[in-house]
């Protein structure tokens, strides 16, 4: 699955990257690790308007789903979406066709079960590149407070070589779309059969991984600490591989 992700990017670096208005980052803390059960903004590009990046918050809230209580009971299963099932699942059916969205990130985490320990791993391009997951986005109104949500989830799907060795426990891994294929994902109405050529595992040849300091499994930890996705060495009984 795909929990932790980072985006530690700066407004020009996503305008000059995507060419899209960026004015909805002004005030955007761009930070080295997000949290999905915090429900964090995170700045997104979206079928309707692919133009400008906006923030949306992780954990996507379906738009027929009804008083806050079960609003918030369903967003806990959907901070991730399955590709293999998209079009089975309630909340994600009508994103799949209109809500389609590029989730932009510099860097994810996941964590490696080794002799009963979980160690956390950082992956990103190894051309140090920010590129976007494939995400779906919808909005719900409260009907109490009148507040909207718009939200998003991270597509998944089976993992690469590498990604099966350090996410060993689930062997998932978010969906990264290749430059080419961002805008046609975004793009008007696409098949279901398009859709899942779209959204296949990341080629591993092209990912950089490292082991990250345990100091990100815990609650008290500064997101805006830099250390967080250096190398850490663990002295762990056997090979990580």
């Amino acid at each position: 699955m795909c929990f932790t992700i980072e985006v530690h990017l700066t407004r020009k670096a996503i305008e000059k990257r995507f060419s899209v208005d960026t004015s909805a980052l002004y005030d955007f803390d761009f930070n080295y690790f997000y949290r999905a059960f915090s429900n964090p903004l995170i700045p997104v590009i979206t079928q309707n308007e692919p133009g400008s990046v906006q923030l949306m918050q992780w954990g996507l809230i379906p738009a027929w789903a009804g008083d806050h209580e079960k609003a918030m009971q369903i967003r806990k299963h959907t901070y991730n979406a399955r590709s293999e099932s998209l079009h089975e699942k309630p909340s994600f059916r009508e994103p799949l066709r209109s809500g389609r969205c590029l989730v932009i990130a510099h860097g994810f985490f996941e964590w490696q079960l080794v002799n009963g320990v979980k160690i956390p791993w950082y992956i990103r391009l190894k051309s140090n590149a920010s590129f976007v997951f494939a995400g779906l986005h919808d909005s719900w109104r409260d009907p109490d407070s009148g507040e909207l949500f718009r939200t998003f989830t991270i597509i998944t799907t089976s993992a690469n070589p590498l990604m099966e060795k350090i996410h060993n426990m689930k062997k998932r891994m978010p969906v990264i779309l290749r430059p080419e294929i961002e805008s046609e994902w975004i793009t008007g109405e696409i098949s279901l059969r398009k859709a899942n050529q779209l959204i296949q595992p990341f080629e591993e040849k092209e990912l950089h991984a490292h082991t990250v300091s345990p100091a990100l499994s815990k609650a008290d930890t500064y997101s805006s600490n830099p250390d967080i996705i250096k190398p850490y060495n663990y002295p762990v009984t056997g090979s990580l591989f």
